[in-house]
């Protein structure tokens, strides 16, 4: 028998069940419903032909199933990811040290990560010295002297 490797049962983890596909494809079809019936409601309202004002509340009440649905897998805990950074290299980088590309003139310079230069702000240093990532704000990345 063989066993599966953490990563395996991570990446497994991650997949949505069966129940939220479900409920998924239903939200997609519910809104459709909704409308379907309240015209039905509608129309049989206008025709004073019985049963329309029962489908009205039927037709409100697919409309609040499908929003409830729709807030439910949109929940950030039900979506939650491992690695909430994956998307924010900006924050990836915090913590590590790196030499300046560019000296730090006025506030900013330029590091080298990777293929990309970033540019960075922080204390006036010359090219070459070692700084520490210490955040970012947005494609800027803030340091400091190590």
């Amino acid at each position: 028998m063989m066993r599966e490797s953490k990563a395996t049962k991570r990446q497994s983890s991650a997949q949505p069940s069966d129940l939220v596909w479900a409920l998924a494809t239903l939200s997609l079809v519910l809104p459709f419903v909704a409308i379907g019936v309240g015209a039905v409601a509608l129309w049989r309202i206008f025709h004073h032909i019985d049963g329309g004002y029962v489908l009205l509340p039927v037709a409100a009440g697919l409309f609040a199933l499908d929003l409830v649905i729709d807030l439910w897998i949109a929940n950030p805990h039900t979506s939650a990811s491992e690695d909430p950074d994956l998307n924010r290299r900006g924050k990836q980088y915090s913590g590590r040290v790196v030499p300046l590309v560019e000296a730090i003139e006025t506030g900013r310079g330029r590091v080298r990560l990777g293929d990309t230069v970033w540019t960075v702000e922080g204390p006036d240093l010359p090219a070459g010295a070692m700084v520490r990532i210490v955040g970012s704000d947005g494609v800027v990345l803030r340091v400091e002297g190590v």
